[in-house]
């Protein structure tokens, strides 16, 4: 882990507040009350990094780690993590000796599976506990709820004549996923929600309890308090983000806790060249000068996650004013127009994401610039930019 910036050979960088990470968790904590917290870090913790961000977490006592694949749930053992993690985009085609060797918790969402992974329980003489994702309106993963009393009748067979002390496969969590908690205007969520407490009763009055009930992702753990868990699933909060909440028309917004986003993304002005007017700049020359211009290079590009879409339209923060980014964003190399702004030089800081000297530009500034979501522009961060994390 780096901790000094002026170590880097390239100077473009992340800096994580460890601090914001964990009052955001708290905040978090506290909106959850008696529920447990599941903290959702994959996508390498939504482009923070995944292992420092999970020892934080770990160490201010989330209770479960959810992932999406495999691969990252061993880079979470191999850093130290023992809490229950689950797998939420199930196992695909993974060994399942893995679920046993690092006690990993597989999503599943049929009975595709369920002969490999008793099999493997038997084998190694320890259950396999699941989670059972159930499809109540996003249409991705998960079992339509029609399926449930199958579902059980085989889990029962594969399970009849175990020669472990417990059943094989033990059905230990039963979860869906919101599509549009957010939108607190449309019915979604509503039929969602009457589909899972339905299915939810169909599970256990066909003899199953499962341990952990969980439905609330970032949004329904602001917008709703009507949801039958125990364990509420969040992400985007925890990096300070969230989706717009939509409220009817006149309706009046919930008083709702602040959440901070713990990332910036910055780098340094490595050139600095004057140019006459009408000089074209960057590839395809997508900008002439249109008065003498004094522009600055910065070492980042679309290789580190600075969209190309951004390109004659963003802008970047220098000396606490905001430089447009000019010309089209390269690889490794963005060209921003600076004339206005007095004294800068070689070795400036340069904010692309994050706070300087009063200026600001968020994650969700960018997002709407570019037509998506914040969580896009930060899982969007390359590897090659490293990370340090700062109090």
């Amino acid at each position: 882990m780096l901790l000094h910036t002026d170590k880097l050979l390239r100077p473009t960088w992340v800096e994580i507040s460890r601090s914001a990470l964990r009052r955001n968790y708290e905040r978090v904590r506290q909106l959850a009350g008696a529920r447990k917290v599941m903290v959702v870090v994959k996508a390498d913790a939504y482009g923070h990094g995944a292992v420092c961000v999970s020892r934080i977490l770990d160490e201010c006592g989330a209770d479960w780690f959810g992932v999406a694949t495999v691969e990252e749930a061993l880079e979470l053992r191999a850093a130290g993590i023992r809490k229950p993690i689950l797998l939420l985009g199930g196992l695909y085609m993974s060994d399942p000796a893995a679920l046993i060797e690092y006690d990993l918790t597989p999503t599943v969402s049929s009975t595709a599976r369920l002969d490999t992974y008793t099999e493997c329980a038997r084998h190694y003489g320890k259950p396999i506990r699941f989670h059972l994702k159930i499809d109540t309106g996003m249409g991705r993963l998960g079992m339509p709820p029609d399926l449930l009393g199958s579902f059980i009748e085989r889990l029962n067979e594969l399970n009849q004549g175990s020669d472990i002390p417990q059943n094989a496969l033990v059905l230990s969590g039963f979860f869906t996923h919101l599509a549009s908690a957010e939108d607190l205007v449309a019915t979604q969520t509503d039929e969602q929600l009457v589909r899972f407490r339905s299915a939810l009763e169909r599970l256990r009055s066909l003899g199953a309890h499962p341990e952990w009930v969980h439905v609330s992702n970032s949004a329904a753990l602001l917008a709703r308090a009507d949801i039958p868990e125990n364990l509420v699933r969040v992400g985007a909060l925890l990096y300070g983000y969230c989706l717009p909440l939509l409220f009817p028309p006149n309706s009046r917004p919930l008083s709702l806790p602040v959440f901070e986003p713990i990332l910036c993304l910055k780098s340094r002005v490595v050139f600095l060249k004057d140019h006459p007017a009408g000089a074209p700049l960057g590839y395809g020359a997508s900008f002439f000068t249109r008065r003498p211009s004094r522009i600055a290079t910065v070492p980042v590009g679309y290789a580190d996650g600075l969209s190309r879409g951004l390109s004659n339209r963003g802008h970047m923060i220098v000396r606490g004013q905001y430089a447009r980014i000019v010309g089209n964003i390269s690889m490794d190399l963005t060209l921003i127009d600076v004339t206005d702004i007095p004294g800068v030089s070689v070795g400036d800081e340069v904010t692309l994401i994050g706070k300087s000297d009063g200026a600001s530009i968020t994650a969700a500034e960018l997002a709407r610039l570019l037509g998506t979501i914040p969580y896009e522009v930060l899982c969007s961060i390359g590897k090659r930019v490293p990370r340090i994390y700062v109090d």
